[in-house]
């Protein structure tokens, strides 16, 4: 064989001295480990490569002096160096001197011959250049790379050298995940929990309205439908009044000058729209509302409702001020129930104040200019109604599964009077839905975008430049790729069908 170029290191042998020979041998050398067996022969316990050697011999035209001199600067080298010969310019060794190097000087010291022997450790050579198999190079000499529907990868490699090769794997998620799966004939590796959940259902409450967001009431629209509240009992009321925004809420702009009915004024409504899930109604409820009640002189009379029913207009629950005292100051507030037997449930006494006669035992702080805050809530069949810092229950079991779907808010009077109290108002509202199912997804812990690397040489895992072995599955073994063709499957988490971004980096070893 003829070399143009041997190089060991950052030197070119051939700089310094002619090439006469190199045996390289065809292969390496086993070592074999056995035991005898208690019958004919033995058991094979384990096989291993031996260190191999690579023989130059050389002619310097030099003297054994300067020969000694030149050698020197390559050989006194006491790491491995890699050693490269131009038949087979992508392969390297990695060796060292071994032993002694003789020498013979020739015709008087005008030249020398000798031997150099390196030693081989491991045996093999390995390619020079790193053998990436990526996306873009996919259906290539390296291999290919298939994405499943499912979320899974198919990998074919193409490891062209004669022995395994330990791969460097590098996984981008696409998607977030919670496990990765590599299996291939020599092993299976597993990263992350395979029971890893994406998310889970959790019970959240929902707002459907808030003034806050609409100071006037505008999705509140005017109604002339009949009072469901009066109705359920019975009672007749007028609606075609006009309550509009005035001053500082909801108030009574225009009153209805109908007869003949128990009451009369103005109504709104709002139907509540659906929560995330596009599901209508509230079996699960919650209201909270300002109200300002206060009569500016002795025998004005009103009502203000807040009126809960289900999507054909049947009462739920019902929440009021009511003044019929035509001679004084005394107001209820009113509480009221649907079911089989629409009812109201409980009045309760004040004084129409504005809270300034503390020593009164009615005295107004619930509904004056500077308080009005109260709620109402629905859970399943529990009604509470807010009343003096503490809520006051009843259970209507037959509400149990009745959905609250509208509103109304009726501001009138009594038919038979003729002055109307000086301030009532609907300052604010706003209401949410309870326990609405949804999903809420969980962190997983690898996130879109994280990159996972597998260095199945040196049995290293890194997530994010952070070592992650304590993330391995019990029974996982690092893995190599045989010589030929083998083939590589990555699994994700079953809910994860984004397959995720691969790349495979490999050197080629040979015997």
């Amino acid at each position: 064989m003829e070399y143009n170029s041997i190089k060991l290191g950052n030197n070119e042998l051939m700089d310094y001295m002619i090439i006469n020979d190199v045996r390289r041998g065809i292969s390496t050398g086993m070592t074999n480990t056995t035991e005898n067996s208690s019958g004919d022969g033995a058991s094979l316990l384990s096989s291993n490569l031996s260190s191999k050697t690579i023989e130059v011999d050389f002619t310097i035209l030099k003297d054994l002096n300067e020969t000694k001199r030149i050698i020197g600067k390559f050989t006194g080298i006491k790491q491995l160096q890699r050693i490269i010969f131009s038949d087979e310019p992508n392969l390297f060794w990695e060796v060292i001197i071994d032993g002694e190097i003789k020498v013979t000087e020739h015709n008087n010291g005008k030249y020398t011959t000798g031997t150099l022997i390196f030693l081989v450790p491991s045996g093999e050579a390995e390619s020079v250049d790193t053998k990436v198999l990526n996306e873009s190079n996919s259906g290539g000499e390296l291999g290919t790379i298939t994405h499943n529907a499912d979320g899974s990868t198919k990998v074919i490699i193409n490891n062209k050298g004669s022995l395994e090769t330990f791969p460097k794997i590098k996984v981008t998620n696409v998607h977030e995940n919670g496990y990765l799966g590599f299996v291939n004939p020599i092993g299976i590796l597993e990263l992350g929990k395979r029971e890893e959940a994406d998310g889970e259902t959790v019970k959240e409450s929902q707002i459907l309205y808030t003034s806050d967001s609409d100071s006037q009431f505008s999705k509140l629209v005017d109604t002339n439908a009949e009072n469901p509240q009066t109705s359920s009992v019975g009672m007749t009321c007028d609606t075609s009044g006009k309550i509009s925004y005035s001053k500082d809420g909801l108030r009574l702009t225009t009153p209805s000058t109908v007869t003949g009915k128990t009451l009369r004024g103005g109504m709104k409504v709002f139907d509540l729209p659906p929560d995330s899930n596009g599901e209508k109604g509230a079996v699960n409820f919650y209201a909270w509302f300002n109200i300002l009640a206060h009569a500016l002189e002795y025998g004005q009379t009103g009502v203000l409702q807040i009126l809960f029913t289900d999507k054909e207009d049947n009462l739920v629950a019902g929440y009021g001020v009511v003044k019929t005292d035509m001679v004084g100051n005394v107001g209820n507030v009113k509480f009221w129930v649907g079911g089989d037997k629409p009812r109201e449930w409980k009045s309760l006494p004040f004084t129409a104040n504005d809270g300034e006669a503390p020593k009164d035992p009615n005295n107004n702080t619930q509904f004056n200019s500077k308080t009005g805050w109260h709620d109402f809530v629905k859970q399943k069949g529990a009604l509470s109604f807010h009343w003096k810092g503490s809520r006051q229950t009843i259970n209507v079991p037959e509400l149990a599964e009745v959905p609250i779907e509208r509103i109304y808010v009726f501001i009138g009077n009594w038919s038979g009077s003729n002055k109307f109290i000086g301030d009532l108002s609907l300052r604010r509202f706003w209401c949410r839905k309870d326990y609405v199912s949804v999903w809420n997804d969980l962190p997983n812990r690898y996130q879109t975008g994280s990159v996972i690397e597998l260095d199945m040489e040196n049995g290293k895992l890194i997530k994010d430049g952070i070592a992650i072995n304590n993330e391995l599955v019990t029974g996982s073994k690092f893995f190599s790729f045989p010589p030929g063709e083998s083939e590589l499957d990555i699994y994700q988490s079953p809910w994860n069908t984004t397959p995720p971004q691969v790349e495979i980096e490999m050197k080629e070893r040979y015997l």
